[in-house]
């Protein structure tokens, strides 16, 4: 099954196993943060005096005073073949002028999807789209990660890792094969809140591939062989993962969010343990439990009519039953009152992943796009203070960033990035400056516009392709959302004003009580971090069972 995946996954630079860690279109409500479109050079000034007219006609008699230099351009001697010889740039008088402005300025409509019901109770949002002959559909059930059991982590990702691997018609190998011969994608994955299968075909194998999506979705045989073969693909993901010094930050952030015992803090991918331990009985009755129909919403993207697929829906999907989805009993957030420096010791690496993490709000919370534009002044594009400090000025990191990302019950922010190990305590300091600095919710005009910019014409970008549409319209539904929501984003930005990032800043971002992870080479760093005054700091082996660095206290 892989086969039909791997070259999408490659072009697409591959994301984590969750999806917080993919695309906003695909996890969060917000499109993709960007930076602004780059502004045209100007043409270089038709003077070369700063604005002084070149004289050009004969000077008046006077003393005359020693003449500077001519340019070396000018005394140069031209080469024998100079005749021949091309210019360097034939466009050079080309590229010399600014591009005229466009006639005019290109306008971009947002999609709002038309929503049909199928008789088994799924959701359906439809988006027209007629430029290509391509379809994208997603099938998204509203519980993922949330639903696993507590002694059995990993296993909404496993069944996710599954469903794809041959279902009770078609073993693996055929299954791959037909998905082949319609030059279609089909994959599926599991997030916290969410699991889903997405397809991409062309419009003439439109009906084909709709029943192939369904028996997927339906019908995974879960085979002992097929099982045992992505478990030894899973248990050789995690072995790899102990060398992954922002997988493990990744992990420790979310034991630290959520606690030991959500779903939610469990190791992403679940332990070796219990992804050792689970059967395909397991896999099978979490499928029946949590695939269902009314916990469903089917999002289309391209080129297709209404009326035309909701039939073929219908169709496809006419032996699909539903049932009572069963209800959640989650365990409490653990507060986060106290302040500490959390390290993971991972000696011999050249970087080390500094995180500072705190808790927001859900997705539909009014401050939400107030948040997104004042993070985007924070961390959120490569011009923004945590880069420029940590990068441009100090030269401790290729990069540091922030995120906010927002869900049906929570959200969380995040900054993170890998530093240079030897400067980790330095950039420590830095974080928090740049943290605190930012917590009093000033921002200049200059970074509200870019912020704002950013956000608005990032929205066509992450609203390009069918598959983004697709995965668009399923958030919609996944975070409780209105339909309209990406129609009416780019008004609700352009409204943000200082004062609404002032206010929602100095609500919600609190460094003084976000805890701060680090994962690399610490140990003999615990006494200056101390030093930094911001917490209490605790150091263990970044891998369990490993041996502590001889310098750990």
């Amino acid at each position: 099954m892989r086969r039909a995946i791997m070259v999408a996954a490659l072009v697409a630079a591959c994301s984590g196993s969750r999806q917080e860690t993919k695309s906003a279109a695909q996890q969060g409500a917000a499109p993709t943060e960007a930076q602004p479109a780059p502004v045209a050079a100007q043409a270089p000034a038709a003077q070369s005096d700063g604005g002084v007219p070149v004289q050009v006609g004969k000077p008046p008699q006077k003393t005359p005073e020693p003449a500077a230099p001519p340019p070396a351009a000018q005394t140069a001697q031209a080469s024998p073949n100079a005749a021949s010889e091309a210019p360097l740039m034939p466009d050079a008088a080309f590229r010399a002028q600014a591009p005229p402005p466009l006639a005019q300025q290109p306008h971009f409509d947002p999609p709002v999807p038309i929503e049909r019901k199928l008789k088994n109770g799924a959701r359906v949002l439809i988006v027209e789209n007629h430029a290509v002959p391509l379809v994208a559909i997603g099938v998204r059930f509203l519980h993922g990660v949330d639903a696993d059991p507590k002694d059995k982590p990993g296993l909404a990702e496993f069944v996710a890792d599954m469903v794809d691997e041959g279902t009770k018609k078609r073993p693996a190998q055929k299954l791959a094969e037909e998905i082949e011969d319609l030059a279609a994608h089909l994959g599926a994955g599991a997030s916290l809140e969410t699991a889903s299968v997405n397809l991409n075909c062309l419009t003439e194998t439109l009906p084909k591939a709709l029943e192939l999506l369904a028996d997927v979705v339906e019908n995974p045989a879960f085979r002992q062989e097929d099982v045992e073969r992505v478990r030894i693909l899973k248990l050789t993901a995690l072995e790899q993962k102990k060398a992954s010094p922002g997988a493990l930050a990744a992990d420790q952030a979310s034991r630290i969010l959520y606690g030991d015992t959500h779903p939610w803090g469990q190791p992403a991918g679940g332990t070796p343990e219990s992804v050792g331990s689970i059967t395909a009985a397991d896999l099978a009755a979490f499928h029946a439990k949590w695939w269902v129909p009314n916990d469903a919403v089917i999002s289309v993207a391209g080129d297709v009519k209404p009326a035309e697929i909701v039939r073929l829906l219908e169709e496809k999907f006419a032996s699909w039953k539903p049932h009572r989805v069963p209800a959640l009993s989650l365990p409490p957030f653990p507060k986060l009152n106290r302040r500490a420096i959390v390290a993971l010791e991972k000696p011999g690496t050249t970087q080390a992943q500094v995180w500072v993490i705190g808790r927001l709000f859900k997705a539909t919370d009014p401050d939400a796009i107030p948040m997104r534009v004042a993070n985007l002044t924070l961390g959120g594009l490569f011009t923004s203070r945590l880069n420029m400090n940590l990068r441009e000025k100090h030269g401790y990191s290729y990069g540091v960033n922030s995120s906010v990302s927002l869900m049906r019950r929570s959200g969380s922010f995040a900054a993170r990035g890998g530093i240079v190990a030897k400067n980790t305590v330095e950039a420590v300091a830095e974080y928090e400056s740049e943290l605190r600095t930012f917590s009093n919710g000033q921002v200049s005009d200059a970074e509200l516009a870019a912020a704002k910019e950013a956000l608005i014409r990032g929205l066509p970008a992450a609203l390009e392709t069918n598959d983004s549409v697709s995965a668009a319209m399923g958030n919609l539904v996944s975070l409780g959302l209105p339909l309209d929501y990406y129609r009416t984003y780019a008004d609700r930005v352009g409204k943000v004003s200082q004062a609404d990032v002032k206010r929602v800043v100095t609500k919600w971002v609190t460094p003084a009580r976000w805890p701060v992870v680090i994962v690399g080479p610490v140990a003999q760093s615990k006494e200056a971090l101390e030093k930094l005054n911001l917490g209490p700091v605790s150091i263990a082996p970044a891998v369990p069972g490993a041996k502590p660095s001889a310098s750990t206290p």
